[in-house]
């Protein structure tokens, strides 16, 4: 029986460390710290979810309040529809009767009374002690684009926006409840709104205590901040935004599971390795926005800590008496390893021929030791030869990937001036994918004396967007000439790419015709980005109409639209990977810096405009990696009476 025994290295260790650590270490620290451990998590987390529910539950008493209120008033303003003026009276009774509620607005469709002109939002507001009425929309504050307006219009439903900074309002962040009211035809022509300050929000949540050294917060659809204990980041960061430089990613996971609208509870390991916290998390399902109780370990394990530093006194002593015991024993038994990891290091320098230390004894776990390093100095060879022929593949592959970006460039317009002969219109355009090969595509040929066109975007990257980017590219080349109408390219496009489209990929398309001799310019756009107008020293988004993209719906019926060009009048247009190019900061380009960029250069050549931008983008990106295709293209028209 001994010599059986011996000759099992695992065997030896393990009956040394469990004769000097079974009963001492097992019995104490298992039994006391680990029941004691279970038992205090297990009422934490009843203890922090019953808290957040009940303050869950309390701000949505609150947001319900508001919205019976809007909805109990709502039906005032179709019965005064011909007298606008006491539109403000009902907004000051809306405040006079709910104290919660900080502003209200009746935001009414464009021109919808005439006689007030564009924009007539009547709103009130909290100022101080008193309420005050004043006109809401003006041309610095088109409320027309504003998410409080424009999504419960799309929606067709009542809407919560998420919390913002109202500037030329109520002058405070806020979130508004909006309202959507239609006429007996079920046409829009106004919103309903009522706001509520965030600081309230933030009384509400904060005056959760589950614990002495626990925190809350509140985020948003989208992860933004909306409560958080340090002011700073109110919307202005997002709940991912500290997991950039985190090795464990469960507060990114824990925001993944808020934005979805889950309730639960899960453990986060900071990155010290040396404190954990806790987060009890809920959805407040009336608005999308989601709450989160942050407990420490220090909050929750208070007392379980009392008693696993009386039991690791005890294991203490018991692990010094083990620790003289195992470096005899050990010491015996790892002299042979000790020699194998010197052969081993040898092999790691490269020399796999290098031979390995003898064993006496080839029957226990040593032994098998000792052939899997022996397995291991073949395999190694074998892999080396696997590796050089992979790399060899690599290298064809990333080849293939080059001749089929450069097909791909190959296909669109890239000699410019393209019409030097021509002096009433120049144009420039160029694309940059951000992968090998992408799914942007830009085109135009002249027939007679008609411009034609176009500008698009596939969904996705990488070699499936850029063969549907070709496939729509020679389709557009192939049916423009025979189609007077851009409508028509546009459904014809659609229906062609529509057919077989198993894979779900759309495009999103701008047509355009122009006619150089009248200026008459007729177009559609397919869900793409509506290009800049410059003219007269202005940059102006050209207006178009919502239709689908191409390939989501076989037989749409897409609209068409039709401008006059004055003479000298620009036309910009791109894809969203110029508008969506973030930097470091992961600040996008923006709308906002592409208009001020054209009204500055308003007068340069279209090669002048569009590699002018490109540098703009470089520049606000900084060395950060491109993420999505960049594609522009810019014609300027001259009438042949200049």
């Amino acid at each position: 029986m001994k010599t059986r025994i011996t000759h099992s290295f695992s065997t030896r260790i393990s009956l040394y460390i469990l004769l000097a650590a079974g009963t001492i270490f097992l019995v104490a620290f298992i039994i006391f710290y680990h029941s004691a451990r279970n038992l205090v998590q297990k009422e934490a987390e009843e203890h922090g979810e019953t808290s957040l529910s009940n303050t869950i539950l309390q701000i949505d008493d609150v947001l319900h309040s508001v919205e019976v209120a809007v909805r109990n008033t709502a039906w005032l303003i179709p019965e005064h529809l011909d007298e606008p003026e006491t539109m403000y009276a009902i907004v000051q009774r809306l405040l006079e009767q709910n104290p919660i509620i900080s502003g209200s607005a009746i935001a009414f469709e464009p021109d919808f009374f005439p006689r007030e002109g564009k924009f007539y939002a009547p709103y009130a507001y909290r100022q101080e002690e008193q309420i005050v009425c004043k006109q809401l929309g003006t041309e610095n504050y088109d409320y027309h684009y504003m998410d409080w307006y424009q999504i419960p219009k799309l929606l067709n439903c009542p809407y919560w926006s998420e919390p913002y900074l109202d500037t030329g309002g109520g002058e405070m962040m806020m979130t508004t409840y909006s309202l959507p009211l239609y006429d007996s035809a079920g046409n829009l022509y106004a919103v309903f709104t009522a706001d509520i300050s965030l600081e309230w929000l933030t009384q509400k949540v904060n005056s959760l205590h589950v614990y002495p050294h626990s925190y809350n917060l509140m985020i948003g659809r989208s992860g933004t901040y909306l409560v958080h204990p340090y002011p700073e980041r109110i919307l202005n960061e997002t709940i991912f935004t500290a997991t950039l430089d985190m090795e464990d990613q469960t507060v990114a996971e824990v925001g993944r599971k808020m934005i979805a609208g889950k309730q639960g509870f899960e453990t986060i390991f900071n990155d010290d390795s040396l404190s954990t916290s806790y987060v009890f998390y809920a959805p407040v399902l009336r608005t999308g926005w989601s709450m989160a109780v942050v407990c420490t370990y220090k909050d929750v394990f208070a007392d379980v800590d009392q008693i696993r530093t009386v039991v690791l006194s005890v294991a203490l002593a018991g692990m010094c008496l083990l620790l003289f015991f195992c470096i005899y024993i050990i010491r015996q038994l790892t002299s042979p390893l000790t020699k194998l990891a010197d052969a081993t290091r040898e092999i790691a320098k490269g020399d796999f021929t290098s031979p390995l230390p003898p064993i006496r004894q080839k029957n226990d776990e040593l032994g098998k030791l000792y052939d899997a390093f022996a397995h291991m100095q073949h395999s190694l060879v074998d892999y080396i030869r696997e590796l050089k022929t992979t790399t060899a593949n690599k290298e064809r592959i990333e080849s293939e990937l080059r001749i089929a970006r450069e097909i791909q460039m190959g296909m669109i317009p890239k000699i410019f001036p393209p019409f030097p002969d021509r002096e009433d219109i120049d144009l420039y355009a160029t694309l940059k994918p951000a992968k090998e090969v992408g799914g942007d595509l830009y085109d135009f040929f002249i027939e007679g004396d008609v411009l034609y066109f176009t500008i698009g975007d596939v969904s996705g990257k990488g070699v499936p967007a850029s063969l549907l980017m070709a496939v729509t590219r020679s389709l557009f080349r192939n049916m423009a000439p025979h189609v007077q109408e851009a409508s028509r390219i546009a459904g014809s496009l659609n229906n062609s790419i529509s057919a077989g489209n198993e894979s779900s990929m759309f495009v999103t398309l701008f047509v355009g015709i122009l006619d150089l001799k009248t200026g008459r310019l007729r177009y559609c756009n397919a869900g793409h980005n509506a290009p800049v107008f410059l003219s007269s020293g202005k940059a102006e988004w050209l207006p178009v109409l919502p239709n689908l993209p191409l390939g989501l719906l076989e037989g749409f019926g897409y609209r068409e639209q039709e401008i006059v060009l004055p003479g000298d009048a620009t036309l910009f247009l791109y894809t969203d990977g110029v508008t969506e190019s973030e930097n470091t900061a992961k600040e996008l380009f923006s709308e906002d810096r592409l208009i001020e960029f054209l009204e500055k250069q308003i007068h340069e050549a279209p090669t002048g405009l569009v590699n002018g931008m490109m540098s703009e983008i470089d520049k606000h990106a900084a060395g950060t990696e491109q993420s999505d295709d960049i594609t522009m293209l810019c014609l300027r028209y001259t009438s042949n009476s200049l």
